[in-house]
Formats: C-alpha cells, structure tokens, sequence
C-alpha cells in the first residue's frame, strides 16, 4: 500500500512537471533555481533519476554551486579588464604628452632636436626591445606559416600580447580550479565547478563580442589598433567555448551518474532550458573549428559569413538557456546584443551615409587594371569624407562579391566639387610622365616642378567649393573577391569597368608621425599605399612649417619596375611638391629586373637599386644621420615587417627609435 501511494505521488508530480521544467538550466550558466519552482520540491521531480543517487541533488539549482565565490571571480575579471584599460591609458596619454611637448619644441626649428634624438634613460629601450617590439622568440611574428599557398596556418602574437593572453588564459584556469576539495561527495564538487566554468563562460562572452567589433569604442579610446582586438577576440572566444564545453561536461557527468544515460536523453527531451544550452554549445563547438586558421584563411569570405550566422544562432541559444531558467546572467546576455546591435547601426548609419544620397546618387566605383596583377579602384563618394594618413577602409563591391568586405589601406584621397569635370579638363593640362622617367629625372632636377605645382594649384583654387571626396585603393590579386575583381577588369576592352558599392571607415590611422624629426618608412609591395599617405601629407606639412619632420626616407621593395604604375599618379603629384627636395629621399629595391638597364640609379633623390632591400644596413645608416627622435613604420609581406623589426630591435638603445606596423593578420 505504501509503495503505491508513493508511485501515486511520483506520478502527480510528473503531470506537474511539465509547467515549471523548462525554467531550470542544466546545460550552460546554471547558478540559480528556477523562479517559480522553490527548492524544496526539486527533487521530488519524476524525471531527476534514482532520488536515492548521491549525485542527484548536485544536478540543478544552487546545490553544491558556490554562489558567493563565482561572483566574487567576475568581480576580479572586470577589475582585471579595468587595469589593463587603465595602465593602456596611462601609457598612451603619455606618449601622446611626449609627442605633443616634443612637437612644440621643435616645430620649424633643428637646433632643438638634438636632445630629443638620444634616450634619457636605457630602462625604456630595454622595454621596448625585449618586451614591446619583441616577437614571441627570436624574430618571427607576422610572417606567415604556411602549408601550401592556399593553406595558412598563421602567425604568432608578439611577446607582450602573449604574456597578456597567457596572463588572462591562466587566471580563468585558476578560477575555474579553485574548488573545496574537502567535500566528501565528489559530485557536489562537480557542481561547483560546473557554476563557476558557466559564470565565467557567460561572462567571457563580453569581452568576445566586444573585441571582434570594427567600431570597438575602446579602439580609439586606447589607440590600439583593431588587429591587435581581433586577435584578443580569437582567444577570449577559445576561453569561453572551452569553459562552455566543460560546464556542459560537468552537468552531464553528474545527470549521468543520478539516472543514466535515459535520465541525460529524457532531461534534453523536456527541459527547453537545457536543450538550447546544449545547441549553444554544439554551435559553439563547431565554430571553433570552423574558425581555425587554415579554414579561416583558405576560404575567408565564406568562414565570415557562415561565422556571423553561426555565433547570432549561438548567442540567441544562450540567451534561451538563461532566460527560461531566470538566471542572473540574462543581463550579460542584454549587454552582448546592445553592443552587437548599436555597432550594426552605427556601420549601417556611416555606410548610408557617405556612399548614398538623393542628390549624387550611390558611389561610383571605377577599377583599372595595372601592370602585376593589381588595379587600382577609386571610390567617388557622394559627400565628404575625412581623410587621415595611415587609415583603412572596408570595401564593399556587391557585383564582384555579394556581401563581402576587406580592409585596404587608403592610398589617396582627395576633394571633388559637383561639378568635377572642369576640374578633370583643367588637370588634364597639367604634364603627365611615367613613374620611371619622373623617378630617374629628379636625381638631376626638373625646372617644370614649380609651374605644374602652381597649375595645380592654380585648377583647385578655380574649382568650385568641394562637395564629395575621392578615395583611391590598390588591390593584388590574391584570390577569391581581389582575384575575380582583376580579371573582370583585364577582361574590359580598355581594361577599366565601372560598377558600384560603398566604402565603410575610416578605421586606424592613430599614430601621428608629426612630432619626428626623422622618419624612415618601409613598404613592401601593395604596403606603399599605407606609406604615400604619409609622405604627402608630411612634405605639405614641412613646407608651411607645422610638422617637426626634417628627414623622410620611403624605401619601396617591389617584384619588377612594373609595380611602380601603381601609384603612378601619386608619386609624380609628391615629386613636383615644392618642399620635396628639401626634405624627402626615395629608396626603390627592385627584387627582380628583367635588365640592369631598367634600373635608373641616380645620385639624387630618388634611387633605384636591384636585388633585395637589406633593413639592417639602411636603419644603420639613418641612425647615424639623425635629425631628432626617430620613427621606423612598415607596411609589407610579414617576413619584410618581421626583418624591419628585427632591425629596429637592434638599435632602440642608440637613442630614441620608435617603430610602428600595419598588419591584417585577419
């Protein structure tokens, strides 16, 4: 009789079940009991497995989960966060104040540089050598390993950037770790741990979805470049999935030791809660690996597109899991998607907003094919856009790549009024030369600079009040959208086509050269576009006397002279610039001549040399040759930058050497 008023009971229980089971969480952050269901009668639930198992009260809700302590790891995670945002700031106010106190000194002045050139303290030079401009071992970093063409297996984070992940990954194993141990039953000591791994996963996905954001607030507030956040992503994202997975782990083992593997299979089928944890973290599972280098890398536009789906799907799971169950970390959950949607519209906003009106239209794109598999694609914009030198942009070509975006650095940017095309006539009067006779004519001179500066001039002061502007871009064929782009354009009959898109930034462009009274600017390849900007916006400046500069060297390593075409335009507008000579000097390394005799190597200003440009020997000289600090930037293939670094590295304790690189390691 007893035992059937006891299956009596067992049974009423379950037809009851069914309206409270869906609000306790089981698979991810599982911290809390259910609002509605109190818990006294928890474990009075039918589908709770053997209730005479010693595992079964540490499957859900707040048993054996050490509430106090998993608030208490968050708590020193944010403060974690905040000190790392803190000493960043503290370091760049600093370096900002430097270079601000550094520029009004010697602004239009060289007998004030000399201080400035040499280190006040080699404490400093150690830190930047060893720890700040330092690769993880000897001198590899942003050179690639690579399997095949196709396959890239990746790069390696410097060593300060290690020591910090190393730092962060270290702390959330120690957290994770921290358990009572003293605790007879080894299952309550698994539902600690699986609390602390589901706090500490819901948290990490903050800073995950934080850090993958173009518009990240904290990349203008910190001058850190998004690169360096996008590879914080990865990791942070690395941590939470693993600790995911392990919650997860932990739930199951514990269900499994109450009633089975019916009780884990009946607990999916009922429970809503744990059946979106447990797709939040298969979906998660799998975009881990999706995202892997060799994957990302070979088939980029497709890993992107199918990871945004994929991590949305994954955050809406999670958001389901904690919500059904009523858990506290709903609101981290909130966070993620109003910082993933606010960053959505505010692209959206800035997209809409330069590249359409009802006035000129959408942008205008026009693409010309050039010489080494390259073109060069102008960008006609529809209302002004603020230029910064050292700046990026994502391009957007729906007709070549539906919905596709790269980073490219901005090569050339200029105003254009409603009506350019006076403009255009008066240009077109202005004489036009090849890069290589203009490269080889100014190591002797040329008397026509002035006058076709002064045309130049002389057209822009005529035009009417600029309303658009006109954003230039070089892009090598690589593969997938560059390599389509290419072909359609050499397909053309006259090798141009026109199209239409958008452009989305500017982005980067943090670092100010102004306040350096010697400059020595490195470009391999395509990497000239991100260097050019900076020579021009420099010469100009050195001519009214606003910028401490006083010496730039651009050294150029490119395949054949055929690359020069690049940037034809460009170069030939900063070599009849007025306060060029005076100021700038212009290294060309041609890698592989087709003849000597294509080699114009003048004693002038601009010299062109075969075979291989050697860092170490250039740096060497300029150091000695000095005027004031000294700033070495590279933009180039990763084992160019790595052998520019490496040379830096060598001479930062000589006197004050900075050393800036762009870098899409993405």
């Amino acid at each position: 009789m007893h035992l059937k008023q006891h299956h009596s009971h067992f049974g009423h229980q379950r037809r009851h079940m069914g309206q409270d089971h869906d609000r306790i969480s089981l698979a991810m952050p599982s911290m809390l009991l259910p609002r509605d269901v109190p818990e006294s009668s928890v474990h009075d639930f039918g589908y709770l497995g053997n209730l005479s198992s010693k595992a079964n009260p540490f499957t859900h809700g707040l048993t054996g989960v050490d509430q106090k302590g998993n608030y208490l790891f968050v708590n020193i995670l944010i403060w974690t966060f905040a000190c790392i945002c803190l000493f960043s700031l503290i370091y760049r106010f600093s370096k900002m104040f430097n270079a601000h106190i550094r520029h009004m000194f010697t602004m239009g002045r060289q007998d004030q540089q000399s201080c400035w050139s040499q280190n006040q303290t080699t404490i400093w030079a150690n830190i930047k050598k060893h720890l700040l401009y330092a690769p993880l071992f000897r001198s590899r970093h942003n050179r690639e390993f690579r399997i095949s063409q196709a396959v890239n297996v990746g790069t390696l984070p410097s060593r300060f950037h290690t020591l910090l992940l190393l730092g962060y990954f270290s702390c959330n194993i120690a957290y994770c770790l921290v358990l009572n141990g003293s605790k007879e039953n080894s299952a309550a000591v698994l539902a600690e741990f699986r609390g602390r791994t589901g706090v500490l996963a819901a948290f990490n996905l903050i800073p995950t979805v934080l850090f993958a954001l173009r518009n990240n607030p904290l990349i203008p507030l910190l001058k850190v470049s998004y690169d360096t956040f996008n590879l914080f992503h990865r990791w942070t994202a690395r941590i939470f999935v693993l600790e995911a997975f392990l919650h997860t782990l932990a739930w199951a083992i514990n269900a499994t030791q109450a009633g089975g593997f019916i009780q884990l299979q009946r607990s999916l089928n009922t429970s809503g809660s744990y059946q979106w944890g447990m797709v939040a973290t298969v979906v998660y599972m799998f975009v881990l690996l999706q995202a892997c280098s060799p994957l990302r890398h070979a088939f980029y536009e497709t890993f992107l597109n199918l990871h945004r789906l994929l991590v949305l799907v994954g955050l809406i799971g999670v958001y389901l899991h904690l919500d059904k169950a009523g858990l506290p970390q709903v609101p981290y959950l909130q966070l993620v998607f109003t910082l993933w949607g606010l960053e959505g519209a505010w692209r959206v906003y800035r997209i809409l907003y330069y590249n359409l009106s009802a006035r000129h239209g959408i942008t205008k794109i026009t693409v010309e094919a050039l010489p080494s598999e390259a073109c060069r694609v102008t960008f006609d914009l529809v209302r002004p856009w603020s230029f910064r030198p050292g700046c990026h942009v994502h391009a957007y070509l729906p007709t070549i790549a539906l919905w596709s975006s790269h980073p490219f650095s901005v090569a050339w940017a200029e105003p254009r009024a409603a009506n350019a095309e006076s403009l255009d006539i008066e240009m077109e009067k202005l004489p036009s030369h090849s890069t290589s006779s203009t490269l080889a004519s100014t190591a002797t001179g040329s008397k026509s600079a002035a006058a076709a500066t002064s045309a130049f001039a002389a057209a822009l002061d005529a035009a009417p009040e600029a309303d658009r502007t006109s954003v230039s871009l070089i892009m090598r064929a690589q593969t997938g959208m560059t390599r389509t782009l290419y072909n359609r354009a050499l397909a053309a009959p006259t090798g141009v086509f026109s199209t239409w898109g958008a452009i989305e930034g500017p982005y980067g462009g943090h670092e100010s050269l102004a306040s350096y009274g010697t400059l020595l600017l490195f470009a391999g390849g395509v990497g000239i576009t991100h260097q050019i900007s900076f020579v021009r916006s420099l010469v100009a400046a050195y001519d009214v006397g606003t910028v401490s500069t006083r010496k730039i060297t651009l050294v150029w390593s490119v395949p054949t002279t055929e690359c020069l075409e690049w940037v034809r335009p460009w170069m030939d507008e900063i070599l009849k610039m007025p306060a060029r000579r005076a100021v700038l000097r212009i290294l060309l390394f041609v890698t592989k001549p087709r003849s000597r005799q294509e080699i114009v190597s003048g004693t002038g200003t601009v010299q062109m040399f075969p075979g291989r440009c050697n860092p170490h020997t250039i740096l060497d000289k300029e150091v000695l040759e000095r005027v004031g600090a000294m700033a070495v930037t590279v933009c180039g293939p990763g084992a160019f930058a790595d052998a520019v670094r490496a040379a830096v590295r060598r001479r930062v304790g000589v006197g004050c050497v900075d050393f800036v690189e762009e870098a899409f390691t993405y």
